[in-house]
């Protein structure tokens, strides 16, 4: 017997918190060779593209993969499911997997900020007020504690709707400003987390001793950050390497003979198990190029389950 989770099951059972301890042990299980990833791979049909990502985790000894769709025929939205697996063969569960991935790209933000962003921050920005944004936003809160976030987006409605909703859930007090330039000025940590194909954040307009989270765009011919913020990053970090190489537009974008990017780009799993150093001084510039893996799927599918199991919670199918 399996066990059903619906969207709504997901999102009473993981708190960001939970999330982020369940995601970086599983990035610190991968960078010691504990655990296998797949990268994405992606097949077409007409005006649909399906999605598969599988990973395992040895020391739970489970494995998961998910399947999801982005469709250009409607306005629906994808349609994902999360597929997890015992040691065994036995499928334990499946789930909607829209909010499970909502909640694990923002879990993943939230560790890379925590080992990137300069220790006494107090203040960041949020470029961006769609899908992903409001995981974005908890994350980073949850591994900083900020006076005040500077949010933006390219319609005025989301951005002041966006800020009424999630200003109860925030200490941190959220500014609705309408302009980039103003939104970014003298903050510590910028995410950028919108649909943009073309470079929304510019590097003229960075601050040394900046982090930077690149969350949107995961297309090897789409970008939100241009070629100079890229190459004032002394120090890039993404999910994968493998990964990055194949669909991180704005480092491939980005990348030339004369001034490569890959020399200096290093996977999140060896930041946490100390195999390289991150931010090494104050007035540094860092990046985390997120993609999303399958791993960190894995790590919170299986947090959910086992939380379900003793709330008993989800449908037996």
């Amino acid at each position: 017997m399996s066990l059903f989770l619906s969207e709504k099951d997901i999102a009473s059972l993981l708190s960001m918190g939970e999330a982020i301890q369940a995601i970086e042990y599983a990035l610190e299980e991968l960078g010691e060779n504990n655990a296998q990833n797949k990268t994405r791979e992606r097949v077409s049909l007409s005006e649909t593209t399906l999605n598969t990502m599988s990973a395992s985790l040895l020391s739970y000894d489970i494995a998961g993969t998910k399947n999801y769709t982005f469709t250009t025929a409607s306005n629906t939205g994808p349609v994902a499911y999360f597929l997890l697996f015992s040691g065994k063969g036995e499928l334990l569960s499946i789930m909607e997997a829209n909010e499970l991935g909502r909640i694990r790209t923002g879990a993943t933000t939230g560790i890379a900020t925590k080992y990137l962003a300069p220790k006494k921050t107090k203040n960041a920005a949020l470029l961006g007020t769609g899908f992903q944004a409001e995981t974005q936003l908890e994350a980073i809160c949850e591994v900083k504690n900020l006076e005040y976030i500077n949010i933006w987006s390219r319609k005025n409605s989301s951005l002041y709707m966006f800020c009424d909703k999630m200003q109860p859930k925030i200490k941190a007090t959220l500014k609705p400003i309408e302009n980039i330039k103003e939104t970014i000025d003298k903050v510590s940590i910028i995410t950028t987390s919108t649909s943009s194909p073309s470079p929304i954040l510019h590097g003229d307009y960075i601050y040394n001793g900046t982090h930077i989270n690149a969350i949107g765009s995961n297309r090897a011919k789409e970008r939100e950050l241009d070629k100079i913020a890229i190459d004032k990053a002394s120090c890039i970090i993404v999910d994968s390497i493998n990964q990055a190489k194949k669909e991180s537009g704005d480092l491939i974008l980005a990348n030339n003979k004369q001034k490569t990017i890959w020399n200096r780009t290093y996977n999140l799993s060896d930041l946490i198990t100390s195999k390289i150093k991150g931010r090494v001084h104050d007035d540094e510039i860092t990046l985390f190029k997120s993609n999303g893996l399958a791993i960190e799927d894995l790590a919170v599918a299986y947090l959910a389950y086992n939380k379900a199991l003793k709330l008993n919670i989800g449908t037996a199918i």
